[in-house]
């Protein structure tokens, strides 16, 4: 009886020693790194281009895979001097704008892309009109001398902050290299506001003229409605680097 319980108890320790030696080997678990791309070269795009906004350039940086943050910086002045009827009409378009936007790739093997943002708008109009060759003008249907208004100054100006929405191509910082690039938007930039200055000879119909001007300004006004949404479209070439 014994010598089957020592034979037992022989068996138990040899059967623990064999279990806590294969339990004191350390399992190391295999985990799969997936591969990940090397972006380091490719954190930045710098873009080149023109149109309806004037001369701009782009800088872009990813903030997500499939998602860039762009800064577009824009501007450009034009001047115009033209002779109409004897009124000589000095007109200037001065653009000067600031977009922040955010650029989403919906597609990983094109530079298509969906774009939202925001625009610091400080486009303007500025003109002169000034009778030099003839001995009347009409405002608001009323005649004047030349010896009662002398020129007749405008501004017109927009809303400083201008949402924009679209869409275009490249400014992609998946791909290194050159390419092309294309925005297509509509910026809204709200109703114009438009400053008439009427520069009166005439001190005795000063307050007649400046009501018929104001009544000017207000058909200038229903005249330019429309550019309250202003079209975008943009053509250049970027880097990625």
């Amino acid at each position: 009886m014994k010598s089957q319980c020592l034979a037992g108890l022989l068996l138990l320790g040899l059967s623990g020693s064999l279990y806590a030696g294969m339990n004191s080997k350390e399992v190391t678990p295999v985990v799969e790194v997936p591969l990940v791309e090397d972006r380091d070269n490719r954190d930045y795009t710098f873009g080149l281009k023109a149109g309806t906004l004037g001369v701009g350039m782009d800088i872009s940086t990813p903030i997500f895979q499939d998602t860039a943050l762009r800064l577009n910086l824009n501007g450009l002045q034009y001047n115009r001097i033209e002779e109409i009827d004897g009124i000589s009409y000095d007109g200037t378009l001065d653009f000067f704008s600031v977009g922040m936007l955010l650029d989403y790739f919906p597609f990983e093997s094109t530079g298509f892309r969906l774009t939202g943002g925001a625009y610091y708008n400080a486009n303007k109009f500025t003109g002169i009109a000034k009778p030099i060759d003839v001995s009347n003008v009409e405002i608001n249907g009323v005649t004047y001398g030349i010896d009662d208004v002398g020129r007749l100054d405008t501004e017109i100006t927009f809303n400083r902050i201008a949402p924009y929405v679209g869409l275009g191509w490249g400014n992609d910082v998946r791909f290194e290299g050159w390419g092309f690039n294309l925005d297509v938007g509509a910026m809204y930039q709200g109703t114009p506001n438009a400053v008439l200055d009427v520069h009166v000879n005439n001190s005795m119909l000063e307050s007649q003229i400046r009501n018929d001007v104001e009544a000017e300004k207000q058909t200038l006004l229903d005249d330019i409605e429309q550019y309250k949404i202003y079209p975008v479209i943009m053509v250049g070439v970027d880097y990625t680097f």
